[in-house]
């Protein structure tokens, strides 16, 4: 059993329980298992599909709203930085940017 599959199995377990919603928990379950019959090239085809794109944009639009917030970068180099990083997703693939191109 791996990592996502035990998550899954917790989902369960907590539904049978009654400690979550068993909707939800089935639905989560379904998501964990699916991805722990996912080996390393799929998870570049998830990723390449564009399904998590706009997701891991705006965690970097939050981060750099942040490091702007308190004073780390200019509000100039955090527009840079946003700008580069989405070209990335259209300049590289998901297995390229993990190893280093």
């Amino acid at each position: 059993m791996n990592g996502f599959s035990m998550f899954a199995e917790t989902y369960r377990k907590a539904a049978e329980q009654g400690k979550i919603d068993k909707a939800q928990a089935e639905k989560k379950a379904r998501i964990f298992d699916f991805l722990g019959t996912c080996d390393q090239e799929d998870f570049y085809i998830l990723f390449d599909s564009t399904a998590l794109n706009e997701i891991a944009k705006d965690y970097m639009r939050e981060t750099v709203r942040r490091l702007v917030d308190d004073g780390t970068l200019e509000e100039e180099q955090g527009r840079a930085v946003r700008n580069k990083y989405s070209m990335l997703f259209e300049d590289l693939t998901a297995k390229e940017i993990s190893e280093g191109i």
